[in-house]
């Protein structure tokens, strides 16, 4: 039992999990993109390691677009777009709202990956100042959250105070049906880590084809979870007798 939670705490401070999405190594995101993300994260004062980070994550530079409907290289949903595009600052940088006639076709305005990665800048930069007021501390991973989850969903998870929506929406953005909120915070977290350590050059990429993701269990747990994108797999520590 001892050795349990000794090894519980150990990768409780380790790592929550590891999670690494493509089996061929990042090389970058190409001298287009780059130029983007500098020229935002400028323009906006924010950490231009967060901004990579945040683009390799949401993994919308090559033209993916999320189940939930996201587009772009900061995969915005229409209703975020469209109330970022009516801002005075979504004006001045160009974005344009989502209709029904230009959503999800060639010209929806998220596909222009120049002014997408201003308003995934600027996105951030409006965080930074309503985390100012919301007493929320402004580091990558947290902004990695509201940008993620959004601002509301994030700051009650941080309360405690996560709403049946919220929940919804978290599991519309990864969350496991034995996670709790903080346990998909925490999740989400480190998986944004992993990508802005990984967008920024500073680990090497996996080229492990199994990908594993690690999650430590609550202090009042005996067992460790570990899920394969093959197979999942389950190790219980047998209780001692």
């Amino acid at each position: 039992m001892a050795g349990t939670r000794i090894l519980t705490h150990l990768l409780r401070t380790i790592m929550l999990l590891c999670v690494f999405s493509h089996s061929q190594a990042f090389s970058g995101f190409g001298t287009e993109i780059d130029g983007y993300i500098k020229d935002s994260a400028s323009r906006y004062q924010v950490n231009e390691a967060m901004l990579r980070g945040l683009v390799k994550i949401e993994d919308g530079w090559y033209g993916k677009m999320s189940h939930t409907g996201a587009t772009g290289i900061g995969q915005f949903t229409v209703g975020t777009w469209n109330w970022l595009a009516n801002t005075v600052e979504g004006v001045k940088i160009g974005m344009i709202p989502i209709t029904s006639s230009n959503r999800n076709t060639s010209s929806d305005p998220r596909r222009d990956k120049k002014v997408n990665t201003l308003a995934t800048a600027l996105y951030a930069r409006w965080h930074i100042e309503q985390f100012a007021q919301l007493g929320i501390q402004p580091t990558d991973e947290n902004l990695y959250m509201a940008h993620n989850i959004g601002l509301d969903g994030f700051y009650r998870a941080t309360l405690g105070k996560s709403t049946a929506e919220d929940i919804k929406n978290m599991r519309r953005n990864g969350m496991k049906k034995w996670m709790s909120v903080s346990d998909f915070v925490a999740y989400q977290k480190n998986r944004y880590t992993q990508n802005k350590l990984i967008a920024n050059f500073a680990v090497p990429e996996s080229s492990d084809d199994k990908n594993f993701k690690w999650v430590a269990p609550k202090d009042n747990e005996d067992f460790i979870w570990v899920e394969s994108e093959q197979q999942q797999i389950v190790w219980i520590e047998p209780k001692s007798k």
